[in-house]
């Protein structure tokens, strides 16, 4: 039996971005509190000014394997664990890492974490296992923000010396989302994943604009494993996303240069960090 765990993020390649209001300064009143007396109730105000509006902090990053950083955040995360070859789910867990941004103009706070909606599903059809993973989480610093979903469908099939893995990824174009699957050993193969063209790409969740339903990117992978399941070499598979990934049917390589090879051809905002 070997345990993978499957990942998805959706992360905020800027280390600002979503500005609704231009940062500013406003003058609020402040309470002075000192010693009363008979004619005086022992409270003033003054005006003092206080941060407006301005931007939210992002993620700072571009695609990342990493998942022991502090440095490697998202505004949405999930994992799932997959024991195969019997298609049990095992631990599976989803969070938000803190969101920071501009308080008084959208909010009262300057900081909050944000609560994911998730569902997770595991399994069999005959030789191969069916994972989903499926989220949705707001801005927890804007009241009514609308969600950012994402939903990964990955079909698994492990023989003796092989696994393959075709991933589907549906969701909202923004911000950016990741996928990558990670071996008893720890080892990890990037599946895929897309970024919006710029910050204004933001529209995308609103309106008609908002197709959370639409494919942005699937991937096909077969890797030799060892007799734990771990990955090996890679003997061929393909990548599609927003961005025409690079073909590599047919070609043999190891999961250093298959991830390097994926992970560079998915462009990044124009506008990034």
């Amino acid at each position: 039996m070997a345990i993978y765990r499957i990942y998805m993020r959706s992360f905020a390649p800027w280390f600002q971005f979503g500005a609704l209001t231009k940062a500013r300064s406003v003058l609020v009143p402040v309470a002075e509190y000192h010693a009363p007396s008979m004619f005086d109730p022992g409270v003033s105000f003054r005006l003092a000014p206080v941060p407006y509006g301005g931007a939210f902090h992002g993620d700072g990053r571009g695609f990342s394997l990493d998942t022991t950083s502090p440095a490697v955040t998202a505004r949405v995360n999930a994992v799932l664990e997959v024991q195969m070859p019997l298609g049990v789910a095992g631990q599976s867990r989803a969070w938000c890492d803190e969101s920071r941004g501009p308080s008084m103009g959208v909010g009262l706070e300057d900081s909050a974490v944000g609560i994911p909606d998730a569902k997770f599903s595991v399994s069999k059809s005959g030789e191969t296992v069916n994972a989903v993973i499926d989220y949705g989480a707001s801005n927890p610093l804007v009241k009514g923000a609308p969600d950012i979903n994402a939903r990964g469908e990955f079909a698994l099939t492990l023989t003796a010396n092989s696994l393959s893995v075709v991933a589907t990824v549906t969701g909202d174009q923004f911000p950016a989302c990741e996928s990558f699957i990670e071996d008893p050993r720890g080892n990890k193969i990037f599946l895929g994943g897309f970024a919006p063209a710029n910050k204004e790409q933001i529209l995308r969740l609103y309106g008609y604009m908002n197709k959370p339903r639409e494919v942005w990117f699937e991937s096909e992978i077969v890797t030799t494993v060892d007799a734990n399941g771990a990955f090996q070499q890679l003997q061929g598979g393909g990548s599609g996303s927003n961005s025409t990934g690079p073909c590599c049917e047919g070609l043999t390589m190891t999961t250093t240069q298959w991830n390097a090879r994926i992970m560079g051809s998915i462009l990044m905002p124009s506008d990034a960090p």
